[in-house]
């Protein structure tokens, strides 16, 4: 089985490979491009995840997809300079994965603001983290979910690698185009670097 660390290794040489400049000069000149770069540099991973892997156990390939899920999202996240914060620690010990555009807004204006969590094996989540994300975004539109396979859930906005045409599921590599209209769409005027 793949290590969350050898999952980055893999991430890091495909962007190598690509050249990470010329990502981020190209999503820089048209956001759209992340899709084709994430659609590209997922497409090489799980290759070379399906083929460094040393069982065949859909379980284990599922979990490192989803950990270089949520390695892409940062990484691209970081590179078109879009606000978010990462691993944020809740009272309820809950961590949550990203929140965009940040902690402030979501605790401020939930409608302004998204929970994203990456759903990295079968079990979703249990009824108490349920809850305590339902308390923090009553908006139930406004938490992401992304996992490897679809979910058999409408209620939350779900985005999967391998959507398998579910109607209800958005295709991951559309995820930074949706969060960038997200935020045009209210107006975020949050602090974003400049590369």
């Amino acid at each position: 089985m793949l290590t969350g660390e050898g999952v980055k290794q893999i991430l890091y040489s495909e962007i190598e490979d690509i050249g990470k400049e010329k990502i981020q000069a190209g999503i820089a000149s048209s956001i759209e491009l992340s899709q084709q770069y994430t659609d590209k540099i997922m497409r090489k991973c799980i290759a070379r995840l399906a083929y460094e892997s040393n069982d065949n156990h859909n379980d284990d390939i599922d979990l490192a997809i989803g950990t270089l899920c949520e390695t892409l999202l940062h990484f691209m996240l970081t590179i078109c300079t879009l606000p978010s914060e990462r691993k944020v620690k809740t009272k309820n010990d809950l961590v949550l994965d990203v929140v965009v555009p940040n902690l402030q807004s979501l605790i401020k204006n939930p409608v302004k603001a998204i929970i994203i969590q990456i759903i990295k094996d079968k079990v979703v989540m249990d009824s108490k983290e349920i809850s305590v994300l339902e308390f923090l975004q009553p908006n139930y539109m406004n938490i992401w979910l992304i996992s490897v396979r679809p979910l058999l859930t409408k209620k939350y906005t779900t985005y999967s690698v391998f959507p398998n045409n579910a109607v209800s599921h958005k295709n991951y590599s559309n995820i930074i185009i949706d969060i960038n209209d997200f935020l045009k769409e209210k107006r975020d005027k949050s602090f974003r670097f400049i590369h």
